[in-house]
């Protein structure tokens, strides 16, 4: 052997024992065997976690400048279309009427709602359920036509084709840019709250499916709060009012792609009116007044680094058997000490090693 080996097998800190000096007991092949499926359990479950992608929420001050927003609906309401206006008012004092800028189409009422029959009446944040690649993925999805989310809603018509005008129902949708600021958007009958032909109570039914309500650039395939959910009036004098909060929002994937877009939280209102006088002054309708948190959420995907994986795995596997090996030295101690104690306790006075043989003198009885 050179000079170099003898010096490097001086300084082994792994030093073996020679296998003629090995015990093997079967206490010792049990727990080689238990350390073995535990090992494989704990490699499995940092593997899973490794793999799984993590998320971290990061809040901030809004800082974005922009003026508009892009709102985006779809909905079916039990009233027909003539009968009714849609509009939006925010806290600048801006007001439009959208009847003109959006797509306003009758449909069947018995038909329509009776395949909406089977929608959720509470709608819940399918988004925040969803990992920031799943958001991504389904984010690229095309609506395949308008109105997907009817869910089997017949085909609009014209309200000549329906034929029966309590059988008509209006089928709204389009995407409108409002100002960036608190703000009310309604629908409303003619003659209530704004001027036009006054519609009678008993014509006026705000019974809805929302189809698709959102903020920011359109993604039909998220789902949102009020997404997908039937909203039943009880009386033909009814409003319905929603307060949103919207929360600016930017995911960003583990591939860096930034996707921006706004949830939202709602608390719904309703409360049907026997007439016209129950409403103290405010039109019956369909009421969304949305608001903006000064609070932006970014939400940021990744996985773990194979590094911290690795060291994780190496830890945890070494100081299994670090422990295992300390247990079972221990036991074995305990062990042996008891074996032992036994030993001394059964070798007692009468013990045939060291038994004392005693002679008594023997006694002469004269008689």
């Amino acid at each position: 052997m050179s000079s170099w080996a003898q010096t490097l097998s001086r300084l082994d800190a792994f030093s073996k024992v020679d296998s003629t000096h090995q015990a093997r007991t079967s206490s010792g092949g049990f727990l080689s065997v238990v350390v073995l499926l535990v090992m494989a359990f704990m490699v499995t479950s940092e593997l899973r976690d490794f793999l799984q992608y993590q998320q971290t929420h990061e809040f901030a001050v809004d800082a974005d400048v922009q003026q508009e927003l892009q709102v985006n609906f779809a909905m079916t309401v039990a009233m027909p279309c003539p009968l009714m206006r849609v509009d939006v008012l925010d806290a600048s004092g801006n007001r439009q009427n959208l009847d003109d800028g959006i797509t306003m189409q009758a449909v069947s009422r018995r038909r329509a709602f009776t395949k909406l029959s089977g929608s959720h009446s509470a709608g819940l944040n399918g988004v925040a359920d969803m990992h920031v690649h799943d958001i991504f993925a389904e984010a690229g999805r095309l609506r395949r036509v308008p109105g997907v989310r009817e869910k089997g809603l017949a085909k609009p018509s014209s309200l000549a084709s329906i034929g029966d005008l309590d059988d008509a129902a209006c089928h709204i949708e389009g995407s409108v840019m409002v100002n960036k600021v608190a703000g009310l958007f309604h629908i409303t009958a003619h003659g209530h709250a704004y001027g036009g032909a006054y519609v009678p109570s008993r014509m006026m039914n705000f019974t809805h499916h929302i189809d698709e309500l959102s903020f920011g650039p359109l993604y039909p395939s998220l789902d949102n709060p009020l997404d997908n959910t039937l909203h039943v009036s009880d009386d033909h004098v009814s409003a319905f009012r929603y307060f949103i909060s919207i929360v600016p929002t930017t995911y960003i994937d583990a591939s860096a792609r930034h996707l921006s877009t706004n949830q939202y939280a709602v608390n719904e209102y309703y409360k049907p009116h026997s007439d016209l006088s129950d409403l103290g002054g405010k039109p019956p309708g369909i009421f969304l007044e949305y608001s903006f948190e000064s609070v932006a959420v970014t939400v940021r995907e990744h996985r773990g680094s194979i590094v911290a994986f690795a060291v994780r795995l190496c830890a945890a596997i070494s100081g299994l058997f670090v422990t295992v090996g300390i247990a079972h030295s221990l036991f074995a101690c305990f062990a042996n000490a008891v074996s032992g104690r036994r030993a001394r306790v059964s070798q007692g006075i009468l013990d045939s090693k060291h038994a004392t043989t005693v002679h008594m003198p023997a006694t002469v009885v004269e008689r």
